[in-house]
């Protein structure tokens, strides 16, 4: 799982010190060693690989000339342009995002974080428009019957505003968005409930540089449950739940100003 060339390695310790778990040990050479005992707990985060000086490891296969060298971060001020100016958009041109706007943005999702490094969530995006439309439409349609039946005011008393709404034809769910991406998560996974939120919220910024606006769509998340027809069309695996949506398309607004939030209060 973890190998180790002798020739490179400098013996510094920085890749055991870094083991998470613990299982990567240095022999009595010095050169780290991980007993055929203890693979079964290595996270494979690549951490040792990623910390080694001189690339001397490869971690289940990777090798360090298959990874993206250290690059330069955004300076402070710009990253806080990024999430202060960050707005829920929910104005979308009528249009496809660029097919490389859409490969960059699905390679992004490699990189979120995972509770316990366990990486099985599984995204679906939808890329065009026109099935875009086809969830609208048919989404809309069991909605208002849902309305209609008096079954959403038992469920959701507190959103007769909405209810009106989609009566009256307007998309709520969707917010006439070209694309959305559902992050499903294993229902047993450790971390099921902040995995595909801390996933979507990588997606979102990483987003907002490309150009892409972006909203959290809660009511999609519930809506998909009432509409099983729906649900299976968007491909739900076995044992999977939606653990998020993000919509997602070009802007067709421009805010002018970043908002002036009230500072939450924080404890030290």
């Amino acid at each position: 799982m973890i190998k180790v060339d002798p020739e490179k390695c400098l013996r510094c310790g920085a890749c055991f010190r870094d083991c998470i778990v613990e299982v990567l040990k240095p022999d009595e050479q010095g050169f780290p060693s991980l007993a055929p005992e203890l693979e079964k707990y290595c996270l494979n985060c690549q951490h040792c690989l990623a910390v080694c000086p001189a690339g001397a490891l490869t971690c289940h296969g990777v090798t360090p000339e298959q990874c993206q060298p250290i690059g330069e971060l955004p300076p402070p001020e710009m990253m806080g342009n990024l999430v202060r100016q960050r707005r829920s958009i929910r104005q979308y041109e009528n249009e496809n995002l660029a097919p490389e706007t859409l490969v960059q943005l699905k390679k992004i999702l490699a990189w979120s974080p995972t509770g316990c490094n366990v990486h099985n969530l599984i995204f679906r995006m939808v890329d065009d428009k026109e099935e875009m439309e086809h969830f609208r439409r048919e989404m809309s349609e069991s909605l208002k019957f849902y309305i209609r039946t008096g079954l959403m005011g038992l469920m959701y008393p507190g959103f007769k505003r909405y209810m009106k709404e989609v009566l009256n034809g307007k998309d709520v769910i969707f917010r006439n968005a070209p694309h959305m991406i559902a992050a499903f998560v294993p229902k047993n996974a450790p971390c099921a409930e902040a995995d595909p939120w801390i996933a979507l919220s990588y997606f979102d910024l990483y987003a907002q540089s490309l150009g892409v606006g972006t909203c959290w769509s809660g009511f999609a998340v519930h809506a998909f449950k009432w509409n099983r027809r729906l649900k299976k069309k968007l491909g739900l695996p076995k044992g999977y739940r939606i653990g998020a949506i993000l919509l997602f398309g070009k802007p067709a607004v421009t805010y002018q100003r970043a908002a002036a939030p009230e500072n939450y209060l924080v404890y030290s």
